[in-house]
């Protein structure tokens, strides 16, 4: 059935609760905004939290049942109308209806519209189809939400970050870097961080150097259980990549063969890779120093990015447009796009200070409320929300 009057008064608040936490009107592609993303203050996200409290009460879950697409007509596209109604991203049929549109039962463009928005939200595909991601995602309910938005509240109060200066921050679940300047977003970017098994830590270091075409020495996890094996299977493409035996003690490099891989594997050697079109890290490093051997840097796999759900690499974090915040954190020292591009191009390994040594901030938030007001959530791939006192 439809909303009620005390239904849509929950909605109400929301929208209320929503526009209360200031939203700006700059956007990413013109003037830089505010930089209250990926991240914003812990009021904000209690005052939402205590919003979606208030809809518990009305809040219904969709039927069990299979994938909704546009077009079908049941009751629990009823059911989805009303929950995305409630939570503020269905806007309703603009213009004269037809008197099949006013089918509240109907999937019908309004609301493939409204799911695509939820989705988007939720960090998942914007599908416009209720498939079984987000079906699981809008089983979760308002009082599980409002306990996911007190938790990175609780977060962002322990992160403390800057009002002034230049750094950069990393969320892991939303896959994305920003360059925050005296408080405004410069620059932007998706990144692609590590699997489950290979977790990106949360840390709080200095961007001290970037290295324009980087060598890479194989971790020695990596290096057992991918790259041995396959250059004991083919050492010449090996060769051909870049790839050389490198001795610990003496740092002598030599080529791939069945002596020098047997080092390696004895833990006298590695391998390493050098510079070039081939190298693993890609044309640009930057090195921020930490126990876990961490660094961002460029990759071969760009299409990659082209993926909602990036947590693929093993540890490191992979930046979409490397070269662009090469050129960022290193303007005020000379550097041009020109020279950024020459140097990424260059045949030897060149390492660069950063002045100032900008702070990073490698962060977990999967909650917090976007520029225009709206709360955000991303898929806790880690599982660091499991501890939250979700209701059965």
């Amino acid at each position: 059935m439809a909303y009620g009057p005390l239904q849509l008064g929950i909605a109400a608040l929301i929208s209320l609760v929503i526009a209360s936490a200031s939203p700006l009107n700059a956007s990413f592609t013109g003037q830089p905004a505010s930089a209250i993303e990926p991240v914003s203050d812990g009021k904000h996200l209690r005052d939402t939290a205590q919003a979606y409290r208030a809809l518990a009460k009305n809040w219904r879950p969709i039927s069990q049942g299979e994938t909704l697409y546009p077009g079908d007509r049941s009751r629990r596209v009823l059911q989805l109308r009303n929950l995305l109604e409630m939570y503020g991203d269905y806007r309703g049929q603009p213009g004269p209806l037809s008197a099949p549109q006013k089918d509240p039962r109907r999937f019908d463009s309004a609301l493939q519209a409204a799911l695509e928005r939820f989705q988007k939200r939720h960090g998942l595909n914007m599908t416009g189809i209720a498939d079984e991601e987000t079906l699981a995602a809008l089983a979760v309910s308002p009082i599980q939400r409002a306990q996911q938005m007190e938790l990175n509240a609780s977060r962002w109060e322990q992160l403390n970050l800057p009002d002034d200066g230049r750094y950069v921050i990393v969320n892991v679940p939303d896959y994305r870097l920003q360059l925050v300047e005296d408080g405004s977003v410069a620059l932007n970017m998706k990144t692609v961080v590590g699997k489950s098994s290979t977790r990106t830590p949360n840390m709080h270091t200095r961007i001290t150097n970037i290295v324009f075409s980087p060598t890479w020495t194989v971790p020695r996890s990596i290096l057992v259980t991918e790259l041995l094996p396959k250059a004991r299977h083919n050492p010449t493409a090996m060769h051909k990549r870049g790839y050389r035996v490198v001795q610990y003690r003496s740092g002598k490099s030599s080529p791939i063969t069945e002596e020098s891989i047997a080092k390696a594997a004895g833990g006298k050697a590695t391998l390493r890779q050098m510079s070039g079109p081939e190298n693993t890290l890609g044309k640009v490093k930057f090195v921020i120093p930490n126990k876990q051997s961490i660094f961002l840097h460029d990759t071969q796999a760009q299409s990659l990015f082209k993926l909602q759900q990036r947590a693929l690499s093993h540890g490191c974090v992979r930046l979409q447009a490397p070269e662009e915040l090469a050129y960022f954190l290193l303007r005020s020292q000379g550097w041009d796009r020109v020279r950024v591009a020459e140097a990424a191009s260059g045949h030897d390994a060149l390492t660069v200070r950063v002045k100032g040594a900008p702070r990073i901030y490698i962060v977990y938030m999967t909650a917090w409320i976007d520029k225009y007001g709206r709360p955000q959530f991303r898929p806790d791939i880690y599982h660091k929300d499991k501890e939250l006192p979700y209701p059965n």
